[in-house]
């Protein structure tokens, strides 16, 4: 008889039930971040952690939890930290210097992050980071040739310091380190909301810029979609793939593989092959989604049959192919921008590159929309007042970008479809909104999907 292994979903639902019971300590008032870190035939290996739902950031420990695909058996919680020797091994390899001090250091949605200072320059400090998601290698690689080939006024990023062997020590692990120096500032997600109009109109251009420089950075031909792989020398992975081409006088080369962002797979050599990847992906997630009952009753059933019936039937028109695939930093908002403590305006770093693809260069509707829209707990609050004219500053900043944005048709065609696969999954309502809040919470998921639907069924 054949073993039944237990699927990721079951495999996640396990996860969360290990972590409710308290498993990694009290979850009343705290909610539970988890992330896959490896699949193999035999387990999944998780990331698991509980942070405070309310309150400001602050380092939280995450732990490897194991599950035996097989047994459904739960390995004990081991937490993922880097050690004291740990982190002067890396300090030293990385930069030559001694480690003095460390301490914990606020982490990103997908790292483990220390603060180290070192023993030959008390004002220098530096932060190190355990990702198990972004290819540090290749991260390191794309955001040096950034520095040495972008204006820093436009794109700024933080310097690296690259660890020798860290590629091959990472796809041994599961586990990439990377060291980065710290840039003294403020994330703009705190802030930005509650600047004033007229410094919200220079931000956004200084936005545009920094956009523009990551859409103008050149790939390989043909271009294709997918995850952006950046390799510094034929070890790092690029020289002997297939579709990569060289760069910088043969020292830096890019590579395009599937997309792990969003887990639509891929690479893909079309724009309506990505659409509909896109599409059906959200599809998938909606079918998922717990607590928004109200809603698939009233759409899931239409969704499908449009998704798996009709959508090859009303294909998707061939003009898409005229918006430009481009290279973008996947997840550029306020959040992951470092701005001046003291002149808010002021762009210190983009940071936090994990996520670097080939893409439509609309595919970042949602990101360059929070530069619009007020936070929400749906991802897509109330317009700032004053939106027109901060998108109008925003685009006029970008000529070339704004006159595709604003009058190609293939760019108009393109968002139908994207935003259909943006907002055809809502995020969970909760139950204790006013009737207007409640009826609002969605609006923006109907009126997009309501549309697609009643022009093409």
């Amino acid at each position: 008889m054949l073993d039944v292994l237990m699927t990721e979903d079951e495999a996640a639902s396990a996860l969360l039930a290990f972590v409710f019971s308290g498993a990694l300590g009290s979850p009343k008032g705290r909610g539970v971040g988890y992330a896959l870190m490896e699949t193999t035939p035999t387990t999944f290996s998780w990331s698991a952690a509980l942070a405070d739902i309310d309150g400001p950031p602050v380092p939280i420990d995450r732990y490897l939890v194991r599950i035996d695909r097989r047994s459904k058996a739960i390995s004990p919680p081991e937490l993922i930290k880097l050690t004291e020797t740990e982190l002067a091994e890396v300090i030293l390899l990385a930069t030559g210097q001694h480690l003095a001090s460390s301490s914990r250091f606020t982490d990103g949605a997908l790292s483990i992050s220390y603060l180290a200072k070192v023993q030959e320059n008390a004002d220098v400090a530096y932060v190190v980071q355990l990702r198990h998601h972004g290819n540090v290698a290749s991260m390191d690689a794309l955001m040096m040739l950034i520095s040495k080939t972008v204006d820093t006024r436009i794109l700024p990023v933080p310097r690296v310091y690259p660890i020798p062997g860290e590629r091959s020590r990472q796809k041994a692990t599961g586990m990439g380190r990377q060291i980065t120096q710290l840039i003294q500032g403020t994330v703009a997600s705190a802030v930005y909301p509650s600047l004033p109009h007229d410094e919200k109109l220079v931000f956004v251009g200084k936005m545009a810029c920094a956009f523009q420089a990551c859409w103008s950075i050149q790939l390989p031909e043909p271009r294709l979609i997918g995850e952006l792989i950046v390799g510094a020398d034929p070890d790092d992975g690029g020289k002997d793939e297939p579709g990569t081409t060289p760069r910088l006088g043969d020292s830096t080369y890019f590579s395009i593989g599937p997309d792990r962002h969003y887990n639509l797979g891929g690479p893909f050599s079309s724009v309506r092959e990505y659409l509909q990847a896109h599409i059906k992906s959200t599809l998938i997630a909606l079918e998922k989604q717990q607590g928004i009952e109200e809603y698939k009753e009233q759409y899931l059933e239409r969704i499908r049959d449009f998704v798996h019936n009709r959508m090859d039937v009303y294909k998707i028109p061939s003009i898409v192919e005229d918006t430009p695939v481009v290279a973008i930093h996947s997840d550029m908002g306020p959040h992951n921008v470092i701005i001046s403590d003291h002149t808010p305006i002021n762009i210190h770093a983009i940071i936090d590159w994990e996520f670097v693809a080939s893409a439509p260069f609309l595919s970042q509707y949602r990101i360059i929309e929070m530069l619009f829209r007020k936070p929400a707990p749906n991802g897509f609050g109330p317009e700032y007042e004053g939106a027109a004219e901060l998108r109008q500053a925003f685009w006029d900043a970008i000529p070339k970008w704004k006159k595709l944005w604003s009058e190609s048709e293939s760019t108009q065609v393109f968002l139908e479809w994207f935003k259909f696969g943006l907002f055809l999954k809502p995020e969970w309502r909760p139950k204790d909104l006013e009737e207007d809040q409640a009826q609002e919470y969605w609006r923006e998921n109907i009126r997009v999907v309501e549309g697609l639907l009643q022009k093409y069924v």
